[in-house]
């Protein structure tokens, strides 16, 4: 084969402008042939090699069973471990959950065998007339319930505001 057209079709290939019967062509002259111009050689193994992979068959039918049984093989090990990550992970919340609760309890048992009652246990009598106490909490309530109205009436304006935006909106689309 004429040494000119293989750099032309060198040339083709690596432009990568070549037909599939030009790189064939490639392949059969640099496996056939033995002598091979000096600048020619540094594509010969790429060739080569490719001529070699293209007369690799998988006509073996033992070849798919043997390679699921692989994959069979290796996948196995993999779920066992996940299965025993997931139950040691289960063991370990229930245990950090016990360890919470025996710490909680703990320390509040130490709080009240201490004998030094915290101060917001400690509450004293501020009226000694119940009448009196209750004319106050009543006060205290009515203030609170008439703040909380004065806040609705606003929740009510704002919820009037959303509204008409949603008309607004569904009038656009």
């Amino acid at each position: 084969m004429d040494s000119k057209r293989i750099e032309l079709l060198l040339e083709r290939y690596w432009n990568c402008v070549s037909t599939l019967e030009e790189e064939a062509e490639l392949r059969e002259y640099y496996s056939t042939t033995e002598e091979i111009p000096e600048h020619l050689k540094q594509a010969a193994p790429l060739f080569r090699f490719f001529n070699k992979e293209t007369e690799i068959r998988l006509d073996d039918p033992s070849f798919e069973e043997r390679v699921l049984k692989e994959v069979k093989t290796h996948q196995q090990p993999a779920t066992r471990v996940r299965k025993m990550e997931q139950s040691f992970q289960n063991y370990m919340k229930v245990a950090a959950a016990i360890v919470i609760v025996i710490a909680t309890s703990f320390i509040f048992r130490m709080e009240v065998w201490k004998g030094d009652k915290p101060e917001l246990l400690l509450a004293e009598d501020t009226y000694k007339n119940p009448e009196e106490a209750y004319a106050e909490t009543k006060k205290a309530l009515m203030l609170i319930a008439s703040k909380m109205n004065s806040g609705k009436k606003e929740v009510e304006k704002i919820s009037m505001l959303s509204k008409a935006e949603s008309k607004v909106k569904g009038d656009k689309k």
